[in-house]
């Protein structure tokens, strides 16, 4: 009976060490495999708070973005080569605002790593907002979308039909492009400009859509759900290879590729441009109903989120899907989103895309993307994607706050939920309910991104109050943790006394953990050896760590 005792008591402590790593927390940092991961630093903008964040593999903060408390994301910010962050954001006591609806935001800001605004921009009165995502060009200038209202009798002027929709007024999306040194708009593009209608053919816009790909049909509402909210664009990208914006229609469940080789005069038209199209629709997918060229069944975008080309931002010029597009396909089926990626056709001679039989081609995506577990991928709204380095992917499931990156081969190399509940930190063990740590998106920034040279990235701490500091030692691999041999020791097994070696010659602290993640001592480690004795520890297995030199290595005390 006592032998069985002590090999249940032996089978047990083994399931516990070897699932610790899995088990240990329930936000913040949960699973991180190095031999995986390209490394680099995390950036998030959660919801319900004002900071933002750039957090280490290890899910530690090494830099703090703070902002007014009343302040909130709008949705976006981003990490500029320079160091300095774009960001949108409203307040919370926003009265007179035109639209108060997810992804709202009003005023955008540049502000520098030490947290100084440099420059404001705000849209944000009784008619037009700014919201959902703002993109940074190449050129040094903003592309924002604008949600512009309009009201009951411009929309029965341009064929809008009131007898079959409730709406008196409609929000219609517009993009401009500031200059940020003059504050000067250099370029607009109004979806209002390009419109079509089959129902009054009294009034503007009148012809047959399916006729018109390049037209956007005023009277196509079949996924508003009865809101004013026509289109909700919510991403916005810019090829500065093929001189062209790409905005994401949610409503739509398409996105659509315009000329900004165009004036913005030429933009408002049919004509100009290289393109010669003007601001006309070059390119639409995800829904031919849309424009009267299917059915629902031909439907592959379901309210989709993070429309991209993947040309920018740490990328492997020679990935395979290089220059192709990026997106995250949210509700394709109740508990079902994907990450994904698409390959339009482009004559680069006549400037168009392939199209086939009245729709655009392709006809499906090239690769897709989840975690192993489907489920944690799943977000009816939000989210984002991101292919980096040689094909890693970054996701962001929003709803979940959870964000996981992928190897090249599929495998989780690290994943992290946003240890907020309704923007406060929570403890490590606290399970959350969905969207109350709602995370729009997540960005991730190689070692080498231009941003951090120079720049101080040592922990300042978590996001979780209680964190697990030990548990990112538990859960790597050593193809980072050891790619040195500052700290040498012996003996392993270890009876009584372990001898240190360090062969820097600047002092260095090594720690020693537990198996279940527990600091059992802190010990300084001069040049030269040292002893430390272990005769009073339990037997069993323990870590030595020092986190100066990413060195830590398996121990075991044997009595």
């Amino acid at each position: 009976m006592l032998i069985c005792r002590y090999i249940s008591v032996i089978l047990l402590f083994s399931l516990v060490f070897q699932n610790s790593s899995a088990q240990d927390n329930t936000v913040g940092l949960l699973s991180f495999d190095d031999n995986l991961g390209v490394g680099g630093y995390t950036f998030i903008f959660p919801e319900y708070q004002s900071d933002i964040f750039l957090l280490n593999k290890c899910g530690e903060i090494v830099h703090q973005w703070e902002d007014d408390p009343a302040a909130r994301p709008g949705a976006v910010a981003y990490l500029l080569e320079n160091g300095n962050i774009l960001r949108s954001k409203y307040y919370v006591d926003n009265p007179g605002s035109v639209s108060t609806s997810g992804g709202a935001g009003g005023i955008i800001e540049l502000v520098s790593w030490d947290n100084e605004t440099l420059w404001t921009y705000k849209v944000d009165d009784s008619t037009q907002i700014q919201h959902h995502d703002i993109h940074f060009t190449p050129h040094g200038t903003i592309m924002m979308i604008i949600w512009q209202k309009k009201e009951l009798d411009e929309i029965v002027a341009n064929g809008f039909d009131t007898l079959s929709y409730f709406q008196r007024s409609i929000l219609t999306d517009y993009i401009i492009e500031i200059d940020p040194i003059t504050d000067s708009i250099i370029w607009e593009w109004h979806a209002w400009d390009h419109l079509i209608q089959d129902h009054d053919s009294t009034k503007a816009n009148f012809g047959i859509v399916a006729d018109h790909p390049e037209r956007i049909d005023i009277n196509y509402l079949e996924y508003t759900f009865e809101k004013t909210d026509w289109l909700h664009c919510n991403s916005i990208d810019y090829n500065p290879i093929l001189d062209q914006v790409i905005i994401n229609s949610k409503h739509f469940n398409e996105f659509w590729i315009i000329d900004r080789s165009t004036t913005s005069a030429e933009a408002a038209g049919t004509s100009g441009g290289n393109s010669t199209q003007g601001g006309d629709l070059l390119y639409r997918w995800g829904n031919p109903k849309a424009y009267q060229s299917g059915e629902t069944s031909d439907r592959q975008l379901f309210s989709q989120h993070d429309v991209q080309w993947i040309d920018e931002n740490d990328i492997n010029p020679d990935y395979e899907f290089f220059g192709k597009i990026a997106l995250y396909n949210n509700h394709i089926e109740t508990g079902l989103s994907l990450g994904q990626i698409l390959a339009p056709e482009f004559d680069t001679t006549t400037f168009s895309y392939t199209q086939s039989n009245g729709t655009f081609l392709p006809e499906t995506f090239s690769k897709e993307f989840s975690h192993p577990d489907t489920t944690r991928n799943y977000s009816t709204a939000a989210s984002s994607i991101q292919i980096i380095g040689d094909g890693s992917v970054i996701m962001c499931a929003g709803r979940q706050g959870r964000t996981f990156e992928l190897s090249p081969d599929g495998e989780v190399a690290w994943e992290y939920v946003t240890p907020l509940k309704n923007g406060n930190p929570v403890t490590q063990g606290f399970n959350l309910a969905l969207s109350e740590n709602f995370t729009f998106q997540a960005q991730r920034y190689l070692a080498t991104y231009p941003a951090f040279i120079g720049k101080n990235l040592a922990p300042i701490g978590f996001i979780e109050s209680e964190p697990n500091p030990a548990f990112c030692s538990l859960v790597s691999t050593d193809k980072t943790f050891n790619k040195n041999n500052d700290i040498s020791f012996s003996p392993n097994p270890v009876n009584t006394l372990l001898f240190l070696k360090n062969n820097n010659e600047k002092t260095e602290q090594v720690n020693l953990i537990n198996s279940i993640g527990n600091l059992i001592l802190t010990q300084n480690i001069p040049f030269g050896a040292t002893e430390i004795n272990v005769s009073h520890l339990p037997s069993g297995i323990y870590f030595l760590q020092n986190k100066s030199s990413s060195f830590l290595k398996k121990i075991i005390i044997q009595h």
